[in-house]
């Protein structure tokens, strides 16, 4: 699921210029922006448009900034950083970046791999999970303020299988459903079921007996439509 996602990182200007020229540009960039992905990426190279919430300088020596970035999911900070350049006309490239929080996650929820290995290995060796439990959390956590579908019991076994979602299926939604975005899909019992393309606005849902509403991207839940499932 796409979330926004918030970093703090260190760019570094080719030039010495007044900062207060950077911190000006850094504030136009606070916007819906355009840009390539980079050569180097997981992605197709494409332009794609992307909003920067907030982008604010913390503090500047010589010719670094440290920097906080607030964006949409899928900006490429790196790129971020040298568009600012080209802007000002000398270059910039980032030399640090670290991710603060990715959604409702942020860093007071992180632990380490050797935490989680060893908290794991304790609860199989004596069956003890009061540590482990404590740093896995609830996979329902992520849908604060996100676009919802609340689903009859009886679409469960469908769903499961990896079936569109029908709106016969549907007890209520989100107002904030639209075409083409994401959803998350749960049971009138509250459990979360699966990550879906929705194929209307909420508007439109709420207008119409039949159809198909949304078609999966993931599903969460093991496939075992005999377990718990009406």
């Amino acid at each position: 699921m796409n979330t926004d996602k918030v970093y703090v990182g260190i760019m570094k200007l080719h030039e010495a210029i007044d900062i207060k020229e950077v911190y000006n540009i850094m504030k136009e960039f606070e916007t819906v922006i355009y840009q390539t992905p980079p050569m180097k990426s997981a992605v197709k190279r494409s332009i794609r448009k992307r909003r920067i919430y907030s982008f604010i300088p913390l503090e500047s020596d010589s010719n670094y900034v440290l920097f906080k970035a607030h964006v949409e999911s899928g900006t490429y900070i790196r790129k971020l950083c040298f568009d600012v350049g080209e802007a000002i006309g000398v270059g910039i490239n980032m030399i640090e970046l670290r991710r603060i929080r990715s959604g409702v996650f942020d860093e007071s929820s992180t632990v380490t791999l050797n935490q989680l290995a060893y908290y794991t290995l304790v609860y199989k060796e004596t069956g003890e999970s009061s540590e482990l439990t404590k740093v896995l959390n609830p996979i329902e956590e992520i849908l604060v303020d996100k676009p919802l579908i609340i689903v009859r019991e009886s679409a469960k076994k469908n769903l499961y299988t990896g079936a569109s979602l029908s709106v016969r299926g549907v007890i209520c939604i989100s107002n904030d459903i639209k075409s083409g975005g994401e959803a998350f899909v749960c049971s009138e019992n509250g459990e979360l079921i699966e990550v879906v393309r929705c194929l209307r606005n909420a508007e439109d849902l709420r207008g119409i007996e039949s159809g198909i509403v949304a078609t999966p991207i993931r599903v969460l839940e093991p496939i075992n439509v005999d377990a718990g499932v009406s």
